[in-house]
């Protein structure tokens, strides 16, 4: 049976807007600003991610065959997701901007339609090696179209823009996905409690173990407060702008009995 995909509907229309932004761009051969990627390669992965996790979702693709066995239980899911990104643009050796948008919302499409008719609490294993929900899933592949849509938009300096409703959509699976994307080696002999209040949307909270996290539902006194605009946060957390920038301008805010530890949040996670 066929349900409502929590997120599908704001993943299409990212796709949708993604593909615009891509039939506008002069040169594929521009880099992206903070990345080792040109605008055609960042495409093509846009693509090629919603084609694959598209196959995990249905079976036809299996998680994993970019790392040895040795390898893969060494490694963060970061480093993980850098290995399946080098693989998926060995593969997919199409760079043009316009072909590569005339496939991205029918891939888009064809991940929400597999996601519909799986069970939304069901895990599906992801080339990051991190077992998803499909809420989760689906809010990681908005988060792609978000963020390597702002990367495009900014190299070939045409505007993007992210509205509330998305980050929160976006912020919803990242944290999800928090306890498999610890630094452990940075959390290693913490223990903190963080409560995240996002404006005009939930609170979280989040446990910091001698190396292990745990999202719990939130309340109760924690240590460390962090409220903060959820576009703002959003581009924090994936490396698109800076922390102390977005202090300063009150979209980010850290309180409560021991307010430094908000400094300290964004390192212990290696990153989505």
């Amino acid at each position: 049976m066929t349900s409502e995909l929590i997120g599908g509907s704001a993943l299409r229309e990212a796709a949708q807007r993604t593909a615009a932004l891509l039939r506008s761009v002069p040169d594929p051969s521009r880099a992206v600003p903070g990345l080792t990627w040109n605008v055609g390669e960042t495409a093509a992965h846009l693509v090629a991610e919603l084609e694959l996790f598209t196959g995990l979702v249905t079976g036809a693709r299996q998680a994993g065959g970019h790392l040895d066995d040795d390898a893969a239980e060494a490694i963060t899911p970061a480093q993980v997701s850098v290995a399946a990104n080098a693989l998926q643009l060995a593969e997919l050796t199409e760079r043009d901007p316009v072909r590569l948008a005339d496939r991205l919302v029918p891939a888009a499409d064809a991940f929400v339609a597999a996601a519909a008719r799986r069970p939304a609490g069901e895990p599906v294993l992801a080339a990051n090696g991190v077992a998803m929900t499909m809420p989760t899933m689906t809010a990681a592949l908005l988060g792609e179209q978000l963020i390597h849509g702002l990367d495009i938009a900014r190299a070939a300096n045409l505007p993007w823009r992210i509205s509330r409703a998305d980050a929160l959509l976006v912020i919803a699976g990242v944290i999800a996905m928090v306890p498999d994307y610890i630094d452990r080696a940075e959390a290693a002999g913490r223990h903190v409690s963080y409560e995240l209040r996002l404006r005009g949307g939930p609170r979280y909270r989040l446990m910091i173990d001698d190396g292990t996290a745990a999202v719990t539902e939130p309340g109760g006194r924690v240590d460390c407060r962090i409220v903060a605009d959820p576009v703002a946060f959003l581009l924090v957390g994936y490396g698109r702008t800076g922390q102390m920038g977005q202090i300063l301008r009150g979209k980010m805010l850290a309180v409560g009995r021991k307010p430094w530890l908000g400094l300290a949040f964004g390192k212990m996670i290696t990153g989505p």
